[in-house]
This record gives structure tokens, sequence and C-alpha cells, in this order.
């Protein structure tokens, strides 16, 4: 009989090692909560809730916070921002960062080294933003780089107060409203800022076609034969070939119910801002970015929640009140998507349902 196999040395550093169990921390809190990893589908190809598997994940052993700072850590980093004794929870949903919450502010810590362009992109839209007094907005309170506490730089802001939407259909108008205060900013400098993964898609891409003045033309003829609709061509090239024209503004990027929060009947705060670009301002009245939950419950109503957005958008900016334009745009998106995918009525509707609201 041999001598008993050693298991084999593990020369990952002790830092290295309280991170790949953080990363399984975090997956299992990820899960409990219903999230889903990116790139997953719903309506109009976003946000669909995630199947648990089981048991497994609906708790987390240990203080979450310690997937991001381990005692020693969260000690010097007490120190380091004047917390003192504060309570702090921490929020480990987002899919680019972690959030510690004191009572009034919010450290932003980025996930890894790749997410760290998308926090300095955060904080530089803050900053350009700060000077409008938009309050729905956070604003830099202070940013940091220690490496004996983090090895990424991480930054405060301040804590919005307010609650998730349980429905924030009702908080269109407002949002329209706050939208056209930052669409009215001079577009800042954000290196690097482009769309989120998902927009690679075929139908994301028709999108971006037909919102450009040099090639809306040719993508409206393209839905219009792929979709057999040639009768409509002339009215869908008349509405999107003005839309097209509409200057990039500094957008948001990925508006959904899950980045506001409300008190009572008042939007209090519009979160997560590492997607803003320049870009054209339909994108941020993507609703489908909103989720199944907004579709399954206003499905029959969502040209009425288009319009109210745009409504009260547009009324700010003195543009044309007429939400045909937007609505045309992202019904076509969503017909062009289900040509090529296989989704329940229930989750992304029909070709002839979105084609018979325009």
């Amino acid at each position: 009989m041999g001598s008993p196999r050693r298991r084999p040395r593990d020369r990952r550093t002790p830092r290295e090692r309280r991170l790949s169990s953080s990363a399984r921390t975090v997956a299992l809190h990820v899960l409990a909560d219903g999230d889903e990893p990116p790139g997953s589908s719903g309506f109009l190809g976003r946000r669909t809730p995630a199947r648990h598997a089981g048991a497994m994940g609906s708790s987390v052993v240990g203080d979450p916070l310690w997937a991001v700072l381990i005692p020693p850590q969260l000690e010097r980093f007490r120190s380091l921002v004047d917390l003192g004794d504060g309570p702090v929870s921490v929020d480990l949903s987002g899919f680019n960062k972690y959030v510690v919450l004191a009572d009034d502010r919010a450290f932003l810590f980025p996930r890894q080294a790749s997410n760290v362009e998308w926090f300095e992109r955060e904080l530089a839209t803050y900053r350009a933003l700060e000077p409008t007094g938009i309050e729905v907005v956070p604003h830099v309170l202070g940013e940091w780089r220690d490496d004996a506490i983090y090895p990424f730089p991480f930054a405060a802001v301040t804590r919005l107060r307010g609650q998730r939407a349980g429905d924030a259909s009702a908080f269109l108008d407002q949002l329209g409203r706050a939208m056209a205060r930052w669409h009215e900013v001079a577009p800042p400098e954000l290196p690097g800022a482009r769309p989120p993964a998902h927009h690679d898609r075929a139908d994301m891409g028709w999108l971006r076609r037909a919102l450009d003045p040099a090639t809306a033309a040719e993508a409206l003829t393209e839905a219009a034969d792929r979709l057999g609709r040639r009768e409509k061509l002339n009215r869908w090239t008349d509405l999107l070939e003005a839309a097209a024209c509409l200057r990039h503004v500094l957008v948001h990027g990925d508006i959904h119910e899950d980045q506001l929060l409300v008190v009572c009947d008042r939007l209090t705060g519009i979160l997560d801002w590492e997607t803003a670009r320049i870009d054209h301002p339909f994108w941020d009245f993507d609703l489908g970015e909103w989720g199944t939950g907004l579709w399954r419950r206003h499905r029959r109503h969502f040209s009425r929640l288009w319009a109210i957005a745009w409504g009260s958008y547009a009324r700010e900016r003195g543009l044309d009140t007429d939400p045909a334009p937007l609505e045309t745009a992202f019904r076509l998106r969503q017909a062009l998507y289900l040509l090529d995918s296989d989704h329940e009525a229930a989750i992304a509707g029909t070709v002839e349902e979105h084609l018979g609201a325009i």
C-alpha cells in the first residue's frame, strides 16, 4: 500500500482565497434574491426571474459584509472614511459593484478589475450632473484608493432615501420630467462609454440603425420586408426619420424599476449610472429593460405608459408630445426580436400584438 496522496498545495494568497470564497457567497446571495446573471432574457430580452434549483442559497453563512471587507479591513475602512462605530449593511446584488450602506452614505466597491471602468464612469456622471441640482441623482462625497482595505478604488455617494417601487409605472410622469433635466446637460466626457452587452443582439442593432439619420430609411425598409408590412413603410419612415434627427444626449442607459426609489407618491432616487453614455434620447424610454413584471401587470397599457413618460418629458424640453415615434421604434424592435426567438406570449407578447399597436 503506498503513502496517502497529499492535497496539492494551495498557492493562492490569503486575499485570493478570501475573494474566491466571497464569490461563492455572492453567487448564493444572488440566486436567493431571484436575480439573474447578465444576458438573461425577458420581455424585450431582459430580466426574467431566475428559477431556484432548490433550498441551497436561501441563506448566507457569516456576515455578508465579509464578502467585501473582512474585519481588519473593515476597521481600517471605518477609520479612513470617518464612519466610527455606525451601523453598516451591504447590498451584493449589483453585477458590477458591491454597495456598503451607512446611514447617510453609500460606498461603492467595484467587484473586480474589469468593473473599475464602469465605476469611474458612474462617478464621472454624478460629477457632471451635480451642478444641475437634480435631487434624484446621487452626489459624490469622496473617493479613495487604499490597497490595505480593497484592491481597487472605492467611493462614497449620498444615500438617497426611499424604497424600491412595487409598481414604478405610477412614477413615469415624474421620471419623464427628470429625464428631461439630465438630457439638457452638456454631454460630459465619458471615456470608453458604450451600450451594455445585450445591445449586441440583432434587434438592438436594428434599432440603433433606425435611430441614425444615415441608416433609418434602410432599416425601416428591412423591417417592413421582414415583417410583411410594406403598406406601413411610409408611415414608419415618416415617424422615425424625424425622431432619428434628435440630438444625442447624456442617457442613463439602463433605467428600470429596480433603479428607482420612491417615498409615498414621490420619486426620490435614480441609481446605478455606470451604464451612462452619450446616445439617442429614446434609449432612456426602453420599457423592455423593466423586465417581465411590468409587462405582466400592464401588457394592455404599454401605449399609455409610453405616452405618459414621453408627454411629460417632451413638454419639459419643448419637443413634439406625440409618443408615436417612440412607441413605433420599440414595438418594431420587439417584433423583429420575436421573429428570431421563441418566447411565451405572456412574457414577450406576439408579433401581431406589437404591430397592431402601431
